[in-house]
């Protein structure tokens, strides 16, 4: 599934994106392995341009464009969007795609059963330049992004949802480094050899082996290219 909200403001840099999704839009219809997927669609408007790009499975979730606002809450509508999906029409089994996350070949079966492996949750993980994980003792850049996540589990959204609800800023990245940190038990209090091995431990539960990131993975070469990859996420 995709999700597509907000209006263009050449204001902000945030709301500035929104020009820049519709040229990913652009490049998703031209993929010649696109694989038939939902989009969750917050705004009539929205909802009509998409659909007069001749894009299926279109499903209006929200009349306005921004129920959530546009500048502090900004992902909360891709939260919401993964909540729509697993609560109200029931997915058992989820992909989200941000818009530049590409198809690299067709889908067949083998994509679920090698995402079917791991963790009810799984997303790649990223190497920030700046803290995101402030609550760790180390490891602090490494997050998961958002761009490709991987849900089995109906719990999973809302847990997202209220953690991002005790933290400040727009986007569900360190919420959902922060659901990771949960799903391992504490660990990062009272286990040295986990903290130094961090990366290791997150790539054999949670780390999706049907994507790579365009860039800034903090895995090596060699690791990534193991993958069997179906998308890349080109992020910005």
């Amino acid at each position: 599934m995709r999700a597509f909200w907000g209006v263009y403001d050449d204001g902000h840099r945030i709301t500035k994106r929104k020009r820049r999704v519709e040229g990913n839009i652009e490049k998703i219809l031209q993929n010649p392995y696109n694989h038939p997927f939902i989009t969750y669609v917050f705004g009539k408007e929205n909802y009509e341009y998409l659909t007069s790009k001749g894009i299926d499975g279109c499903i209006l979730i929200n009349d306005d464009p921004y129920p959530y606002d546009a500048l502090t809450e900004q992902y909360r509508h891709k939260l919401e969007a993964l909540r729509y999906g697993m609560e109200e029409d029931g997915f058992d089994e989820m992909v989200h795609l941000d818009w530049d996350c590409y198809p690299q070949k067709p889908m067949t079966d083998e994509f679920w059963n090698i995402l079917g492996k791991k963790e009810t949750f799984q997303a790649n993980l990223l190497m920030y330049h700046r803290r995101k994980a402030t609550w760790r003792p180390d490891h602090m850049r490494k997050i998961p992004n958002g761009g490709f996540v991987y849900l089995r589990s109906k719990e999973v959204p809302q847990q997202l949802i209220d953690i991002w609800e005790t933290m400040q800023g727009p986007s569900a990245e360190p919420p959902m480094a922060r659901l990771v940190d949960d799903m391992m038990e504490g660990v990062w209090e009272n286990d040295q050899d986990f903290i130094k091995n961090f990366p290791d431990r997150y790539w054999d539960l949670f780390e999706p082996e049907v994507v790579n990131l365009h860039k800034a993975s903090p895995y090596s070469k060699e690791r990534l290219v193991s993958k069997d990859i179906y998308f890349i996420h080109y992020q910005g």
